[in-house]
């Protein structure tokens, strides 16, 4: 079930963008430095002329040199880290977990320096963890599709079904009076998306939400289907999920379902 290729063309792409990045980061250290010496030039003759701090920034700003060229370095890798990430399709094989951690760590410029040797010890890593990834994204989706207790007789403890009732999950937007996908749970969604593609053998969605959010979206009474789901959606917040692939279903319970949940609560 391991989806995560090494294209060539992405990975010519990914080299590319690194390069990049070094040349560009040594030119902003560069042009710091040039700053630098510009201020100090300044304030050394006209060092008798008191009023006057020579700033070679605006606003009278006195970080020149490489306290500022790093700070900026250091907002720029975290730019670089986000896309490159993305490009690499990761955040798509990653529960939302996961992917929070990946996003936290990447806000707090705790990835490693952007190199080659770094970016391709990632991909490797993503490469063989890739069945773990998606075994984590499918125990996630079954949790939010298996509430712990419903009044609804759609939805089963242990098992999925043929359908499912979601709460909270979809309300009527100003666009016309078209539904829309609740703020809150649009990852989830796109979450449960991903994985019916990812079991099915197609990889990772290739939309920014998925198609069932796109659909749900675009529908003008509030209901449609996609490859995988037919939907409902409700006043009352209520999305209707009919599940179009049994094959896929049983492949959720069998991971995710049946005899793990009794286990875990004898």
């Amino acid at each position: 079930m391991n989806t995560f290729t090494t294209d060539i063309a992405k990975r010519e792409t990914l080299a590319t963008m690194i390069g990049t990045y070094q040349q560009a980061t040594s030119m902003v250290e560069q042009a710091y430095a040039i700053l630098e010496q510009a201020q100090n030039s300044l304030r050394a003759v006209f060092m008798d002329k008191p009023g006057y701090r020579f700033s070679a920034t605006e606003h009278n700003c006195s970080d020149v040199g490489k306290n500022a060229s790093d700070t900026i370095n250091s907002r720029i890798k975290k730019d670089a880290w986000a896309v490159i990430v993305e490009r690499m399709e990761l955040r798509r094989l990653l529960s939302i977990q996961r992917r929070t951690e990946l996003d936290c760590q990447i806000e707090k410029g705790e990835l490693p320096d952007l190199t080659d040797e770094n970016v391709m010890a990632l991909f490797e890593t993503s490469a063989a963890n890739v069945n773990v990834y998606l075994d984590e994204a499918i125990l996630e989706v079954f949790e939010y599709l298996r509430p712990r207790s419903s009044r609804f007789k759609t939805n089963t403890e242990y098992e999925l079904g043929k359908r499912v009732i979601l709460t909270w999950q979809v309300e009527k937007g100003w666009n016309r009076g078209k539904f829309r996908v609740n703020y809150h749970r649009d990852k989830q969604l796109t979450a449960l998306d991903n994985v019916f593609h990812m079991i099915d053998g197609k990889g990772p969605i290739k939309s920014y939400h998925g198609p069932l959010y796109d659909a749900i979206t675009d529908s003008p009474d509030g209901t449609g289907k996609t490859e995988y789901f037919k939907f409902r959606c409700c006043i009352n917040g209520n999305l209707h999920l009919e599940f179009l692939k049994p094959a896929l279903v049983a492949k959720l319970n069998a991971i995710a379902g049946g005899n793990r949940l009794r286990t875990n609560q004898a």
